[in-house]
């Protein structure tokens, strides 16, 4: 009840307590689902320069290991390698991504209109009984179209059919766990606008597989909202299918709509009947899924009249005031509340979209960039070690070729010595020759007695 109080004071403080505040689509930058925008264009921008990263050091290792098996091992270039598609994956899954909220509830309890009127338009089928037959994602569309897609069929189909594929009373009925894909101008809602994916459920009292829905189409919702009926109490069977999601889901984020609040508006006894539908919800997040304290339960449950605020809206849109659109007196108040509950909605989206979808890849993305920086730190090893065993092996070749320069140096030296003794030795021996032969010619002379002869018959003679 305080909290109540709380929000009631805060949101009427500046404008009276009698008049409605128009509603308007102006976001600004400090939006809380802007943070999972600026993330996700921060995220995209981080593993463009990791795939770039990527790129570069497999044709480095593939080019590497061609020159050099020593360096590098085929395992390594095959890890870096492996990792081009990896990214490439991660950014496939990551343009992709979105935040997803995930109603659910019993037959008739006011699901598809609680979605219509934060989307602003009568876009799902709404009404009394069971209308919703399968699961309906309403998502933005890129081009500005609005048209709708089946499992078995992708082919774009006119959007007016949803009315007629998913509704219960339709004679050709889809499988309760079929999904049936709306996509819807993203200029008409900021959280289409702003990757907010909606998933409208059957009555979760309509079929007995819930497991089945919970595989299908709950382990990636970021938010779960449980649309209940103000005019009774949660029910067993509400309670049993978010039990079963809280086994397979850590600690989801739930909130829970009190729809039809309008109803109560003529209540003798309406603040105690709020207290007891607060108490009861307060208990089933505290003390029976133990998914959130008592001061974050408060912020989790609200009372609110989905049909009056799609009503206001459409009113709004047309230029009528928005309380045209009342059902009961009180409307302000439970205007006002919706519009609380989208605040709060919006923050929690944003933070649990932010952790689960973002956290895991920026983690995967620091394992890829250190695995490659280890292998380019195991090459630079490698080739200092080859280095150095190399420059090892130069230096001894290098003192080798000095020592061999060295002898031939010396070698060199005492040939030329030896050269030069022996030229010196030549000279002097033949000195000494021509010096006995030339002494000796003056004895030849001495002891030539052959008398000489003029003329030709001295010549004959010789």
């Amino acid at each position: 009840m305080a909290a109540y109080v709380n929000r009631t004071v805060s949101m009427l403080g500046a404008g009276g307590g009698g008049s409605v505040a128009p509603s308007t689509d102006l976001r600004h930058s400090s939006s809380p689902l802007q943070r999972f925008v600026k993330g996700k264009r921060k995220i995209n921008d981080i593993f463009v320069e990791i795939e770039d990263y990527v790129l570069d050091s497999g044709n480095y290792v593939s080019a590497l290991h061609k020159e050099n098996k020593v360096i590098l091992d085929e395992n390594d270039v095959k890890l870096v390698t492996g990792y081009i598609d990896k990214v490439k994956g991660i950014r496939d899954v990551l343009a992709r991504d979105h935040m997803k909220v995930a109603f659910f509830g019993r037959t008739s309890n006011g699901k598809s209109s609680v979605i219509n009127a934060m989307l602003r338009d009568k876009i799902l089928p709404s009404g009394i009984g069971h209308t919703t037959n399968c699961f309906l994602q309403v998502e933005g569309s890129e081009n500005g179209e609005s048209y709708l897609m089946t499992e078995d069929c992708k082919e774009k189909q006119n959007v007016k059919s949803v009315g007629q594929l998913a509704h219960a009373l339709c004679k050709e009925k889809l499988s309760e766990s079929t999904l049936v894909r709306i996509f819807w101008p993203r200029d008409k809602c900021f959280l289409l606008r702003d990757d907010v994916v909606f998933v409208d459920s059957p009555g979760i009292d309509v079929t007995p597989n819930l497991d089945e829905w919970i595989d299908k189409h709950c382990l990636d919702a970021d938010v779960f909202v449980l649309v209940a009926n103000a005019e009774s109490t949660l029910m067993v069977t509400e309670k049993n299918f978010f039990h079963k999601v809280s086994t397979k889901l850590s600690k989801p984020n739930i909130f829970i709509l009190n729809n039809r609040w309008d109803a109560s508006a003529s209540e003798d006894f309406l603040d105690q009947v709020r207290a007891q539908h607060s108490e009861r919800a307060a208990d089933f997040l505290v003390k029976e899924l133990k998914v959130c304290s008592p001061k974050e339960a408060n912020e989790r449950i609200f009372f609110v009249s989905a049909k009056e605020v799609l009503q206001a809206r459409l009113n709004e849109e047309k230029g009528m005031p928005p309380h045209s659109g009342a059902l009961a007196e009180g409307f302000p108040n439970r205007y006002f509340e919706f519009q609380d509950f989208e605040k709060k909605f919006e923050e929690c989206i944003s933070k649990s979209a932010i952790k689960t979808k973002f956290e895991q890849h920026s983690q995967r993305g620091k394992s890829i960039s250190q695995d490659i920086r280890d292998v380019m730190e195991a090459i630079y090893e490698r080739a200092l070690a080859t280095q150095k065993d190399k420059s090892l092996v130069k230096k001894e070749l290098n003192d080798k070729l000095n020592y061999t320069e060295q002898q031939l140096l010396l070698v060199t030296q005492e040939m030329k010595e030896k050269i030069h003794h022996m030229v010196e030795d030549v000279e002097q021996r033949v000195s000494k020759a021509l010096s006995e032969e030339i002494r000796r010619l003056s004895t030849l002379v001495d002891e030539f007695n052959i008398p000489f002869h003029s003329g030709a018959a001295g010549a004959k003679c010789l």
